[in-house]
């Protein structure tokens, strides 16, 4: 019987040592990166800026066919938002688009690549190479022009 608190003892050490380890592994959501690329026709440069409720992510200027990203873990609730404005020469108005949104974007990507297109973002789906998801600016869902765009977005 004396074997008995012994090893209580030493299971209680053992979960006691490894439950930082379990809790990591069980509730910390994976990093998620985002990138963004300017697609824009005519080689108009696209300035972009993007936040969150509580980061201030910095404006950026983006070349023909360069990119930005940014890393992030999703928080446990489901409630992730980055969004991001977009500006080029020739337009007289802001362009908004929730470029992360943990309601529309969990579990499609961890790295999310989204093409700046003139008229629609559209993310590249890593699951269906050339099937690309499209969405008009300050949209929630996809727009009707998921098809014409889709094999525009390389």
């Amino acid at each position: 019987m004396g074997s008995s608190p012994t090893l209580a003892l030493s299971l209680l050490i053992f979960f006691s040592c490894n439950l930082r380890a379990i809790q990591g592994s069980i509730f910390i959501q994976p990093v998620t990166t985002v990138v963004i690329v300017n697609q824009i026709e005519y080689g108009i440069p696209v300035t972009v800026h993007c936040k969150s409720k509580n980061d201030d992510l910095g404006v950026h200027v983006l070349p023909l066919g360069q990119g930005y990203s940014f890393k992030f873990r999703p928080n446990l609730v489901g409630t992730t938002l980055f969004f991001c404005s977009f500006t080029w020469t020739g337009q007289h108005q802001i362009y908004w688009f929730n470029i992360f949104d943990d309601k529309r974007d969990a579990g499609k990507c961890t790295t999310c690549r989204w093409i700046i297109h003139e008229y629609n973002m559209c993310l590249q789906d890593p699951k269906n190479p050339g099937k690309d998801i499209c969405y008009n600016y300050g949209d929630k869902e996809p727009s009707n022009h998921e098809g014409q765009f889709a094999t525009s977005c390389t």
